[in-house]
């Protein structure tokens, strides 16, 4: 096994194994921009130490995913989190419950997600292929 067959593994194994989001609006601009891939943490307790803090959560509202920084503690005793976007005038309609914090923000990697927000296009499936190809032939023609 080459050292490119390595290496490719050890980045698809990552990709299984450290948690991370893309970022897929607008609301968290300049901070944070469409496609920027974040690398997150699970969050850690007490309740207030999220304050100020770019988080993801579940909102069930949506059915989906919600990157937004923690503004405000609503409750303490029931640690539930008013969050806003950014670029928002106005902070989420709701409190978030501690329980569906997924994690919070601790990297991030401008653009690389970009291709993962298209991922349902013939267009981008294509581009994969040739991704996937280009990785292979100059592997194969190295192991040689």
């Amino acid at each position: 096994m080459s050292i490119w067959h390595v290496l490719a593994v050890l980045v698809i194994a990552s990709m299984f194994v450290i948690p991370w989001a893309v970022v897929s609006s607008y609301s968290m601009e300049p901070t944070l921009e469409v496609g920027d891939l974040v690398i997150i943490i699970p969050p850690s307790q007490p309740c207030n130490s999220l304050l100020g803090h770019v988080a993801i959560y579940y909102s069930p509202e949506f059915n989906d995913y919600i990157v937004h920084r923690v503004i405000a503690i609503n409750n303490a005793q029931k640690c539930t989190y008013i969050f806003k976007g950014d670029a928002n005038p106005v902070s989420d309609p709701y409190p978030v419950p501690y329980s569906d914090v997924v994690g919070v923000v601790v990297f991030v990697i401008p653009q690389l997600g970009l291709l993962s927000l298209s991922y349902r296009t013939f267009t981008a499936a294509l581009y994969i292929l040739g991704l996937i190809i280009l990785a292979i032939i100059p592997a194969y023609i190295l192991d040689k």
